[in-house]
């Protein structure tokens, strides 16, 4: 008499095999012959940890090294302000394409998403000097 089905034997078969792979793997790769765990392991190359990606991130993200000029720059130019992704880039630059010219960080406010914390954080990173164009040049100067 048969103590196990061929189905039942099957499956204490693989659970068995499943077993002894873990074992093997874990004395092969996750522990030194001396009984200590590994401190650095080949997984370690392909997986960063969470703290690493944040710090690859931030590398690879240029910063500021002046003030940028809001009513001029570029929708690109304007992700490198903190707080300011896509969207909201986008956003200022639709209000800059309406013809409104940003004269201070209260003008800011205007742009959805951008609230008086936000507003205050940036004008510090934001130049709000207004270029000189030729028509207005020549509409200041005196005529004779």
């Amino acid at each position: 008499m048969n103590r196990f089905s061929r189905r039942q034997f099957a499956g204490i078969l693989l659970v068995f095999a499943l077993l002894m792979t873990g074992r093997l793997i874990r004395h092969r790769m996750l522990i030194t012959p001396d009984g200590a765990w590994r401190e650095h392991l080949w997984l370690d190359e392909l997986v960063l940890a969470p703290g690493d990606a944040e710090a690859a991130e931030k590398a690879r993200k240029p910063e500021l090294t002046s003030p940028l000029p809001i009513n001029t720059c570029s929708v690109d130019s304007l992700t490198l302000l903190p707080g300011v992704g896509p969207v909201l880039a986008g956003r200022i630059q639709d209000i800059r394409a309406e013809g409104h010219i940003f004269r201070n960080a209260e003008d800011l406010r205007m742009v959805k998403g951008i609230g008086p914390a936000l507003s205050a954080r940036l004008a510090p990173l934001v130049d709000f000097a207004i270029e000189a164009t030729a028509d207005s040049v020549s509409e200041d100067s005196p005529q004779n």
